[in-house]
């Protein structure tokens, strides 16, 4: 928490001094400023929670625990239901998750009527959503698992509580790995087996965001800000002491050689030399992995923890370098103090005080009770009116009901050409997202696109018809350039993007088949699989002209981009036109 009232303390308050030529030649800080480099991931759960608990907006790079997220396990028990109707605690969990949000007197109040399971008591209240309930139930015997939960997501309010970069992105790696799971022809009993086996794997990657234009506080280990540079940075717990990793066992080098060493008494490893030599050297790795962490910060550093004896951290090699001391009430100190701290920390603290012996321009030390008082003093935005519920994430505030629309093809055309343009479009659109996030290559692509269709029960003559449609069209996109410009990888691009858009009363869900940014200029693309005459673009443009309008506006908000051209790619005929 005291790190997350200092960082609202700083925000609209804290002057960034510009690289570039600016009118004042400094703007208010932003949350986009700010960095927490971690030495290791431990605690990094403490940290996102309170973030949110102060709303502070925030990406965790290259993050761990995806499979424990709320998001996820959301997703996870709308998976074991759909499997088991049976299943009391997962229907337990998707009430009271953010498809239904209900209230746990109404789930009690039905756990004490009769029925067999949780499933066949809900129905008795007829709320409405037993009705949605029976649908998917229903409905996964026919439609893929990963599909049913897109609908599930842009049929409820349940995009309203993922509207974090983070918790989107998750949301898409989760349907993105059910629909690998799919492609392998794996069954819905298969898939809830292979979630329940991962449930505990603690170590699987969130999903990577895109930080870019992101006005959040950046979460990483300084390992991983290498090379990277913020205007402020935040190093938490530097009184967490090292732990080598050596212990009673050493494998070390010498002259070429592998030598493996077992001491199981401490004593003994303490003279031993070479226990100590590698002492030495983990030493000198985190002194290197604080020098890292010191010069990611261009303007304001701070360094967060609790005074301890334990010179074996971070906080060790302040009491070494900089002489840093506590000083207890009422004892002297000999040692220098920056001048402002001291006169600042002599009105104000009646507790321990702290001195160095270097005197450095800026360097103070302040307490927790400090923080609170500058976040209590911090300027309260202007046009906040009325104070919001606290923990309670909205993305827009309106006065109405909110209406949830998914941005889907304004004209249905691809089902005008029957069941199978309408299957061959999806697995185009999976194998174009697969090639240009690097996932499979071209030689791939024809094994890919056999699976993908064996899934949507498209099998023998059907099946090689279909891939020759596929071979056919990537042809043409290869000869006319447009594959090798906007299908292939590329910098700075996007496939699949999910988004949510908020205009007046309504808010839009959905992605955006590829976005590329060429030096500044943000070009939206979206593929339309079906037969077309040449006759027939103009009015199609027309037709899907509201569609990009919205996949532009997503974009201009998502990237703070100002030119935003959108484009449609018809893949049958190798045709890319202007819209939108």
């Amino acid at each position: 928490d005291v790190i997350a009232k200092r960082i609202q303390g700083l925000i609209d308050d804290y002057r960034i001094t510009e690289k570039a030529e600016t009118p004042a030649g400094s703007r208010p800080c932003r949350y986009m400023d700010i960095a927490l480099l971690l030495r290791k991931r431990t605690h990094l759960k403490k940290y996102e929670q309170a973030f949110r608990r102060y709303n502070i907006p925030f990406v965790a790079v290259k993050g761990i625990g995806f499979y424990q997220e709320p998001e996820v396990a959301i997703l996870r028990a709308l998976t074991y239901f759909l499997s088991n109707p049976y299943d009391d605690y997962s229907l337990y969990i998707l009430l009271k998750s953010p498809f239904f949000s209900i209230d746990e007197g109404s789930i009690v109040k039905a756990v004490n009527s009769e029925g067999d399971c949780l499933f066949s008591k809900w129905r008795k209240t007829r709320d409405g959503s037993e009705k949605l309930l029976d649908e998917w139930l229903l409905k996964i015997q026919q439609v893929p698992l990963s599909e049913l939960i897109e609908e599930a997501l842009s049929r409820t309010k349940a995009w309203e509580f993922f509207h974090e970069a983070q918790q989107r992105a998750n949301v898409k790696k989760f349907i993105k790995l059910v629909e690998d799971l799919e492609a392998d022809g794996k069954s819905l009993l298969k898939i809830r087996d292979f979630l329940e086996r991962t449930e505990e794997r603690a170590d699987e990657p969130k999903a990577n965001v895109n930080t870019e234009g992101m006005d959040a506080v950046r979460i990483m280990t300084i390992h991983g800000a290498k090379g990277l540079e913020f205007p402020v940075v935040f190093v938490p717990g530097i009184d967490e002491g090292f732990f080598t990793k050596a212990g009673d066992s050493l494998i070390y080098d010498t002259e070429g050689k592998l030598f493996f060493k077992y001491v199981p008494q401490s004593a003994v490893r303490r003279m031993d030399e070479d226990f100590i030599l590698h002492s030495r050297k983990e030493n000198e790795e985190q002194k290197r992995l604080f020098y890292v962490a010191v010069t990611r910060a261009e303007q304001a550093f701070f360094l967060t923890g609790r005074w301890s004896e334990n010179n074996n951290s971070f906080l060790g090699f302040l009491k070494q370098g900089l002489g840093l001391n506590r000083v207890e009430p009422g004892a002297q100190s000999t040692e220098h103090r920056d001048r402002k701290t001291e006169n600042r920390k002599q009105k104000t603290k009646k507790g321990p005080q702290w001195g160095t012996s270097v005197q450095l321009e800026g360097l103070s030390v302040i307490s927790e009770q400090e923080i609170k008082a500058l976040y209590k003093k911090r300027p309260r935005p202007k046009t906040s009116k009325a104070p919001s519920a606290p923990e309670k994430f909205i993305p827009i505030r309106v006065e109405k009901p909110l209406i949830w629309n998914a941005v889907t093809e304004t004209i249905d055309i691809r089902r005008q050409h029957g069941k199978d343009w309408a299957v061959l479009g999806d697995v185009i659109h999976r194998l174009f997202e697969d090639i240009s996030n690097g996932v499979i290559t071209e030689g791939d692509m024809r094994a890919r696109a056999q699976k993908l269709l064996m899934t949507k029960g498209i099998v023998n003559k059907q099946n090689e018809r279909l891939l020759s449609v596929i071979g056919e069209d990537v042809s043409l996109l290869q000869e006319k350039g447009i594959w090798q410009d906007v299908i292939m990888p590329r910098d700075n691009s996007f496939s699949e993007l999910p988004f949510v858009l908020g205009s007046g009363d309504t808010v839009y869900t959905g992605r955006i088949d590829r976005v590329i940014n060429e030096d500044g200029v943000f070009k939206v693309y979206d593929y339309k699989t079906f037969p077309v005459d040449k006759k027939e673009m103009s009015y199609l443009l027309k037709g899907y002209a509201s569609q990009l309008r919205i996949y532009k506006e997503a974009v201009k908000n998502l990237f703070n981009a100002e030119d935003v051209r959108s484009y449609i790619i018809f893949t049958h005929t190798g045709e890319i036109k202007e819209a939108g």
